[in-house]
């Protein structure tokens, strides 16, 4: 993976490096074994550093987790203005491309981890809320916008949750153009004003 740094064409200098290894080394020990399970100890082995650098760039392990754990959602990026279903495949296929991308990802960790930890769980309600709700509730006309924005945020999360973190064989299994055809329509009406809104 190329780092912010490496693409703008830079050198990426030693804390940066250090700083990133230690971040996808969190991801990966947080994955693992969870939030509660995870040490400082552990993450600064698996990032061949000393437990001493961890604590200098993040703190605690907390502040690290969440570091590791952040994610954008691009929604803004990602939106259609007037297309509600051109936004709605947008969104899906992001968020199916970058987990399957990477098993590792601060979505697909920070998922994990909530089934175990309430401190990741709440992190994890508080970080949807904001990065996916809040935004894309601001875009819907219509009544009942936050609502739908999190019934469409639900849909998205419980299709990315079976194919790439549990796996599901129906889900695993097929192309993703397949089930962006059959999903994609579900989640347009969440997103698309209703037609009679006074019925």
């Amino acid at each position: 993976m190329t780092s912010a740094a490496e693409q703008a064409g830079g050198p990426e200098r030693k804390g940066e490096r250090t700083r990133r290894r230690i971040l996808q080394a969190a991801r990966r020990v947080f994955g693992r074994v969870g939030y509660d399970r995870a040490t400082v100890r552990a993450i600064a082995a698996e990032a061949h550093v000393d437990k001493s650098s961890v604590i200098q760039y993040f703190g605690t392990k907390q502040q690290l987790f969440r570091e590791a754990v952040a994610f954008d959602l691009e929604v803004d990026a990602l939106t259609v203005g007037g297309d509600p279903a051109a936004s709605a495949e947008n969104y899906l296929r992001a968020m199916l491309q970058r987990w399957a991308a990477d098993p590792d990802s601060p979505m697909a960790v920070l998922l994990r981890t909530s089934l175990t930890s309430e401190e990741a769980a709440e992190l994890l309600r508080r970080h949807v809320t904001t990065e996916a709700i809040d935004r894309i509730a601001r875009r819907l006309e219509g009544p009942d916008p936050r609502l739908r924005a999190a019934l469409a945020g639900a849909i998205m999360f419980g299709i990315t949750t079976h194919r790439c973190v549990l796996r599901t064989p129906d889900l695993a299994g097929v192309p993703l153009e397949d089930i962006l055809r059959l999903a994609t329509p579900l989640i347009r009406v969440l997103l698309a004003p209703p037609e009679n809104p006074s019925a």
